[in-house]
């Protein structure tokens, strides 16, 4: 299988803003030599090392994401790359085609993880500990790891022995921990919000819904935290935008969304027409194209964390407890926040599944987060399981290259 994402060379990662933020870092440079590593052991290069982090975990993003969408069903493949088996369920049979992936994610962690590090070297503790770059930079390691945690069957950590995908949501708990200590300190509600939402996430993957509950509840609705995609040269654009609007290479066809709404305006997507009239094809010639439209632009940001999906996660803690009312109350409380009509209370638990499920999942469209809840739903069992993941993997090998780098993996 050949990976077809576009490849970018990337001049500096560093100019590149962090997820969710504003702050632009400009430099004047008097020489295109590489930069040491010691010369990034300097106050005046903080903001940079923080802007990398989020350059990386964009990149991990944006480098996955097309895999995750087709494996958990958020889009069909109607074009001319070869994506091998993923479209059909099977991603464990040739660990050599997450080579690239593998290598993506981990360096989007090990980056934010070694950052801290050094950062913790070169600020004083009273600096550190209020410094709004350091919150910002816990945030993304906690992301970076919340990825991998979700999307990984097993895992290694710097050259480390086989470890399960849950060691990540572990580690992403902690920086999610600091980051909401350092914002708050540094008075960045914003960033004290997105850790929030980031802990409350793997604290329920890791089976605390009390503690997923609370932390969610400190989420607004309408909060969004976003990784950046941009236009600038040697920045991360969003290369689901240029596959589906430059290319039809990816379709809503095939997919429970095609059975949806077309306005909603959490998944919106719309059928293309060739010029004779005919629902136009995708690239292979086939498939039936139908565009999706979240993402309308090459520099289309991508939600990290937002309040609606915190409204969705208390809504599958209440289901949990039994509590229907409770449910269908906040999952119209997220629906609002989009402008739309509430839905009725299921009738029975085993009916209220497969409404939490979609509405879940709409919220969380095209952002890669559905694989995760396929194979967590099916642990459950009936009535959770979700049926598409019905004999299909749902998630992703440690790498062949991995494997064969690293003296502790068999």
């Amino acid at each position: 299988m050949i990976n077809m994402n576009r490849l970018r060379i990337f001049a500096f990662a560093a100019l590149v803003p962090l997820a969710g933020c504003s702050e632009v870092l400009s430099l004047d440079v008097e020489s295109p030599g590489r930069l040491a590593d010691a010369d990034l052991n300097s106050l005046d290069a903080v903001p940079g090392v923080v802007n990398g982090m989020s350059f990386d975990l964009s990149q991990a993003l944006d480098g996955s994401l097309q895999s995750v969408l087709l494996a958990g069903g958020e889009l069909w493949h109607g074009g001319s790359y070869d994506f091998g088996t993923y479209p059909r369920g099977i991603l464990l049979q040739a660990p050599e085609d997450w080579d690239g992936e593998y290598g993506t994610l981990q360096q989007a962690r090990w980056v934010a993880e070694d950052g801290l590090r050094r950062i913790a070297d070169i600020l004083e503790p009273q600096q550190f500990e209020r410094s709004a770059d350091v919150a910002r930079a816990y945030v993304t390691g906690g992301f970076a790891n919340r990825l991998l945690g979700e999307v990984q069957c097993s895992s290694t950590i710097d050259g480390g022995p086989e470890v399960p995908n849950s060691e990540h949501f572990v580690r992403a708990d902690s920086l999610f921990t600091r980051a909401i200590a350092v914002a708050a300190a540094a008075g960045r509600g914003d960033l004290v919000n997105a850790a929030y939402a980031g802990r409350a996430s793997v604290r329920a993957w890791m089976g605390n819904w009390n503690g997923a509950t609370s932390d969610a509840q400190q989420v607004p609705a309408d909060f969004v935290y976003e990784a950046v995609f941009s236009t600038a040269v040697g920045a991360v654009g969003n290369d689901l935008w240029y596959e589906t609007f430059q290319r039809p290479e990816f379709t809503v066809f095939n997919t429970v969304w095609a059975d949806e709404d077309p306005d909603d305006p959490r998944a919106p997507w719309e059928v293309i027409y060739d010029n004779s009239g005919q629902v136009a094809k995708g690239a292979n010639g086939q498939t039936d194209f139908y565009q999706q439209k979240k993402f309308t632009s090459e520099d289309a940001d991508m939600a990290l964390a937002k309040g609606t999906e915190m409204l969705v996660l208390r809504a599958e803690a209440a289901l949990r407890n039994g509590q229907l009312g409770s449910m269908t109350d906040l999952l119209n409380e997220s629906r609002a926040v989009y402008g739309m009509d509430p839905i009725a209370q299921p009738g029975s638990e085993a009916e209220a599944w497969p409404v939490l499920r979609l509405e879940r999942a709409t919220v969380l469209w095209l952002e890669g987060r559905r694989l995760w809840d396929l194979r967590r739903w099916e642990e459950m069992g009936a009535p959770a399981a979700d049926p598409f993941s019905a004999d299909r993997d749902t998630c992703f090998p440690i790498s062949q290259e991995e494997r064969r780098v690293n003296p502790n993996l068999s």
